[in-house]
C-alpha cells in the first residue's frame, strides 16, 4: 500500500474505532434472569446476558420475568428486579484512589444497591428517583422507584 492510500485508511479505522472506544465500560452483567435489555448510548437495544459489560450512560429494562445484577467497577452491585428502567447517568472511577462518582435515574422497579470503594466517600453515590435523590454512604440500600 502506498503512503497516500495510508492515511484515508488508518482515518477510516479511526472513525470506525470512536464509537466502540465513546463505550466506557463501567461493569459487568454478573447474574441474568431472562428479559433484560439495554441500550448502550448511541446503541441497538440488546439482551444483556452473564459476562456481558456494562457502559455509561446505559439504559437498562426488565420485563415481568428479567432480573439482573451488575458489579461495577469499584466492587459495588446493584440488583434489579422485575419491571425496572434504570439509566445509569455517571460511572467515573479511579482504581489507584478509588475515588469517583455513581449517579443513576431510576423510573421504575426495585433495586438492591451494596456498595463498593465510592459508596465509602461523601456524595459520590446517588439515585435519582420521581420523588427524591438519595446518596448513598457505605451499606445497603433498597429502593423502589415508581
Amino acid at each position: 500500500m502506498r503512503s497516500s492510500q495510508l492515511v484515508p485508511a488508518a482515518l477510516s479505522l479511526i472513525l470506525l474505532a470512536a464509537p466502540a472506544m465513546a463505550q466506557q465500560r463501567i461493569g459487568v452483567a454478573s447474574g441474568v434472569n431472562p428479559s433484560v435489555t439495554g441500550s448502550p448510548p448511541g446503541g441497538a437495544v440488546r439482551s444483556i446476558v452473564i459476562g456481558q459489560e456494562v457502559v455509561y450512560n446505559e439504559h437498562i429494562t426488565t420485563s415481568a420475568n428479567g432480573q439482573t445484577q451488575i458489579l461495577f467497577l469499584d466492587e459495588s452491585a446493584m440488583t434489579i428486579g422485575p419491571n425496572a428502567d434504570l439509566t445509569i447517568d455517571r460511572f467515573v472511577y479511579d482504581p489507584n484512589t478509588g475515588t469517583g462518582q455513581l449517579a443513576m435515574t431510576a423510573t421504575r422497579g426495585v433495586l438492591r444497591y451494596v456498595g463498593g470503594r465510592l459508596s465509602k466517600q461523601e456524595n459520590a453515590v446517588t439515585i435519582r428517583t420521581n420523588t427524591a435523590t438519595i446518596g448513598v454512604r457505605g451499606g445497603i440500600v433498597l429502593i423502589r422507584a415508581g
